[in-house]
């Protein structure tokens, strides 16, 4: 394969917003600059992520998966709870819960079953009604860290602005609430245009950070398959938090 036919091949593979989506990409980045403020980078606290300012918080566990065979011998992708895997293993459900921690089986065994990287879609499609209704808002505004490999170079170049936060550099778009599910990867925030609420997912998480009012938090822990436990913005985000299951 020649160098041109490499660029071809690799402009047809990978991310372009304009294929598929009603996403835009923006230049003006004013419509994001509220978000910073209310950060607290370098906390390991929930509010590292999630903006603080909000009536109300949840953390959403991205399922654990299992893969199984069905009687045709086709492969199928089974979804775990976090709080039935702990249950499972003999420890204790809660909102600083670790992967880790609840994975422990006994002193020599472990459970290997690891959590998806992102939401999955029955997560999502519970999540979206849920967030429309607590909004007057159908546009939403998503960032989207510019490490991802496997963004069309071609599209995001030196000419498309970021958003500089400590530790991340992000491309923001604008675009209806359900564009979320047009992202190659969980846009890192999604908030939607009257900032009734906002979700956070920071790239080295296997969780989302719900913020909103209290009465779409209370809907959002009350649906079974987002695995979601109320949190605060006071509580730690980081490695070792999970002091109930420390297995040490």
């Amino acid at each position: 394969m020649s160098a041109v036919e490499y660029e071809q091949w690799r402009d047809a593979h990978v991310w372009d917003p304009s294929r598929g989506t009603s996403l835009v990409i923006e230049t003006d980045l004013e419509p994001a600059a509220w978000l910073e403020p209310l950060l607290s980078p370098g906390s390991s606290e929930v509010r590292m992520t999630a903006p603080q300012g909000f009536a109300a918080y949840a953390r959403v566990f991205f399922p654990f998966v299992e893969g199984t065979t069905d009687a045709s011998g086709i492969q199928r992708e089974t979804h775990i709870r976090w709080k039935d895997l702990a249950q499972m293993n003999g420890w204790t459900p809660h909102a600083l819960m670790e992967q880790e921690t609840i994975s422990w089986i006994s002193d020599d065994e472990i459970d290997f079953r690891r959590p998806r990287s992102d939401l999955a879609t029955e997560q999502f499609e519970v999540l979206l009604p849920i967030l429309a209704r607590h909004t007057s808002s159908t546009k939403g505004w998503f960032l989207l860290w510019d490490g991802f490999g496997d963004l069309n170079e071609q599209v995001f170049d030196s000419r498309v602005p970021k958003l500089h936060h400590p530790g991340r550099d992000f491309y923001l778009f604008s675009g209806p609430l359900a564009a979320y599910a047009d992202f190659p990867h969980d846009p890192n925030y999604w908030w939607s245009d009257d900032r009734a609420w906002c979700i956070s997912t920071d790239t080295d998480f296997v969780w989302s950070y719900v913020a909103a009012s209290a009465a779409c938090i209370e809907e959002v822990i009350s649906v079974p398959v987002l695995d979601a436990i109320e949190t605060r913005p006071e509580n730690p985000a980081r490695s070792g938090m999970d002091v109930i299951n420390d297995s040490d």
